[in-house]
């Protein structure tokens, strides 16, 4: 017996489809024309808190963040729409920073920590996933360092572009506090 499935029914799946999965769309970096990197997701550099706000609804101030004492402290907002991928990679958290009323870096932290049965944590596999996706889209790094504590044990591990006034940086730290390891991507103007 052959059946058929309604019209509405296809529209449903795909509302359906549309609210399950929001929030979790990758977010990359803009290229542009030259193949410059203009920004990042839907925001490019120095673009206004309000534009932003306009562009990401869910946009809301978290801290600041002192870099300078001599400057005003960066503006560090948060999405709600969470998680947030970047390059394949689910992020526990994306920070969107403003300096000068400006948008000029994001950054996306992941943590996990060392168990009983862990050979590789999340943010350890992780590294390699967004290492292999950055050499891909930017290709070799103009630094790459790797420090170790034993032969197996990993402390430190660090990659740096830069590209068109743009840098991009990725840093695992290992053994962080108790248990706990971190990937750390960063990328601005």
């Amino acid at each position: 017996m052959n059946t058929r499935m309604p019209v509405c029914g296809y529209i449903l799946i795909a509302l359906f489809s549309g609210v399950v999965y929001t929030g979790t769309c990758p977010a990359e970096a803009i290229i542009g024309k030259g193949g410059a990197i203009e920004g990042f997701g839907k925001l490019t550099w120095g673009i206004s808190v309000e534009q932003a706000e306009k562009d990401y609804p869910d946009l809301y101030f978290s801290a600041y963040e002192i870099e300078n004492r001599k400057e005003e402290p960066v503006k560090i907002y948060l999405r709600n729409a969470y998680p947030e991928k970047i390059g394949g990679v689910v992020f526990d958290s994306v920070e969107y920073g403003f300096k000068g009323e400006g948008f000029y870096k994001v950054r996306a932290s992941l943590q996990s920590r060392f168990g009983p049965r862990t050979m590789i944590t999340r943010a350890e596999a992780s590294w390699n996933q967004m290492a292999e996706y950055l050499r891909r889209k930017y290709g070799a790094p103009k630094e790459h360092r790797t420090n170790y504590v034993t032969e197996y044990l990993v402390v430190v591990k660090e990659m740096r572009w830069e590209t068109g006034g743009v840098f991009i940086h990725l840093n695992y730290k290992g053994l962080e506090g108790e248990n706990e390891d971190q990937l750390i991507f960063e990328m601005g103007k």
